[in-house]
């Protein structure tokens, strides 16, 4: 508060530009990261550089929703026997849904992005990703050889704490900073 009476900033304004500053760093492969020891294996010259626990993977899927009806009139033969004269007619339409289709860690490397579940292990090299959506809550992903988007939510209840400027803030671990990690990542190949 002191700052803003004397003309200066104000902690929070200071705090922002110094994330900025930070993720413009990052966007440009300039922030390094103490390697993890990951519970993935780790190929020759790769290190990991975040695991995130209770990551939740989504991508889309086909749900087919069928309704139907009978219409007619039901006519009695003899006691207690009935035949119905008229048609059933039913309509079928498939739709895609964001369908969770496992939770696990989300492991970054410096190579890699590694999903590893229960159900669905997902291994994406860094050099194939096409296009990434940030969201406050996790990325989707699109990549070479691969139709569907990929959706991992849950980031952001994990925290990075980084230093920008010699000041230190931890931060939620939102889209927008993991894309701007994974972009620093690709720009040194």
């Amino acid at each position: 508060m002191d700052q803003i009476t004397n003309g200066g900033m104000s902690d929070a304004k200071k705090r922002e530009i110094d994330i900025n500053h930070w993720l413009n760093d990052a966007n440009e492969g300039n922030v390094t990261f103490e390697p993890l020891n990951s519970i993935i294996i780790l190929k020759k010259n790769e290190n990991a550089l975040l695991e995130l626990h209770n990551i939740a993977l989504w991508e889309p899927r086909a749900v087919r929703h069928s309704q139907g009806g009978y219409g007619g009139t039901r006519v009695r033969v003899a006691k207690g026997v009935s035949v119905n004269l008229g048609s059933f007619k039913a309509n079928s339409e498939s739709k895609e849904e964001l369908r969770e289709i496992d939770r696990g860690t989300l492991t970054l490397t410096n190579k890699r992005l590694v999903f590893t579940g229960q159900k669905r292990t997902v291994n994406i090299n860094l050099q194939k990703i096409i296009a990434i959506e940030p969201y406050n809550d996790g990325i989707t992903l699109q990549r070479e050889n691969k139709q569907k988007t990929e959706y991992f939510i849950g980031t952001n209840q994990h925290s990075l704490d980084i230093t920008s400027n010699e000041n230190k803030y931890t931060i939620p671990l939102t889209g927008i900073v993991i894309k701007a990690i994974i972009k620093g990542e690709i720009s040194k190949y």
